[in-house]
């Protein structure tokens, strides 16, 4: 039996917030909660109290509800947030491999992934759940802005590591566009084309869909183009190129480009 429940909470436009309730206890952590009011229904209805708030990274669509929901929660004693992210509120800075639990018996570790900002971090929950955040999202990558593709391409190296079944909870809602980035970054792959119908037919949650989450570590393996650097038709796409980072560099690229365009 699963040791923890994962709720996703759509927030914003596009934002994903997640309530991960350990199943004995009832004790719950937030996850980005920016729409402090929906993240604490979302709590009521389950059951569940809030102590603590995972923060993916600081930019405000993930880290500006945490000094208000704090305010509001006299229950939450813990906000973590990656090393040198300057995480609002954050009472426990965490690095790779650091762990913690939620409640009595959910197990979460810490897998420090910087590029989209300089601290962000994933959580590895119960051995069964990945939060990425705007590190990867469902078939796609977050900017790297002051970043390197050195540190995407290690940080993907780190999620994809994970156990082919595990579920992957991402930040925002853009499946379908990166769906249709992948198609034309890879051509001829069928498994891309039936994930882009899918992705178009399950729609947005935040507009009345059923919403695209979560995704697998498998799934992204075969429909992710960032996570398809070493296969030979990302490679095509890419041109002659070695390195690896290079080659996430020119995903990244075409991938801009194409949003451009489109």
């Amino acid at each position: 039996m699963a040791n923890c429940t994962v709720i996703p909470v759509p927030a914003l436009s596009d934002n994903y917030m997640y309530l991960i309730v350990d199943n004995e206890t009832k004790q719950a952590a937030a996850v980005d909660p920016v729409d402090i009011d929906a993240i604490q229904k979302a709590a009521a209805d389950n059951g569940a109290t809030i102590n603590t708030i995972l923060t993916t990274h600081n930019h405000w669509d993930h880290s500006g509800g945490n000094l208000k929901l704090v305010k509001a929660v006299s229950t939450i004693n813990r906000v973590y947030g990656g090393i040198g992210d300057d995480v609002p509120g954050c009472t426990h800075e965490v690095g790779d491999g650091d762990t913690f639990t939620i409640g009595t018996n959910t197990t979460v570790k810490v897998l420090f992934t910087p590029c989209h900002t300089p601290g962000h971090v994933c959580y590895h929950v119960d051995d069964a759940h990945v939060f990425t955040g705007d590190t990867m999202f469902v078939s796609g990558a977050g900017n790297f802005n002051t970043g390197t593709p050195a540190q995407m391409t290690e940080a993907f190296d780190k999620i994809l590591g994970l156990p082919e079944s595990t579920y992957v909870w991402v930040g925002h809602e853009y499946t379908a566009k990166n769906c249709a980035f992948a198609c034309f970054c890879e051509p001829n792959n069928e498994e891309l084309k039936k994930r882009l119908e899918w992705a178009k037919g399950q729609g947005s949650i935040h507009s009345g869909g059923k919403g695209t989450i979560p995704s697998t570590i498998a799934m992204e393996k075969a429909c992710n183009p960032f996570a398809r650097i070493d296969s030979l038709s990302v490679m095509e796409f890419c041109g002659p190129c070695d390195d690896r980072s290079e080659r996430m560099r020119l995903v990244r690229k075409g991938k801009d480009d194409w949003g451009r365009k489109s």
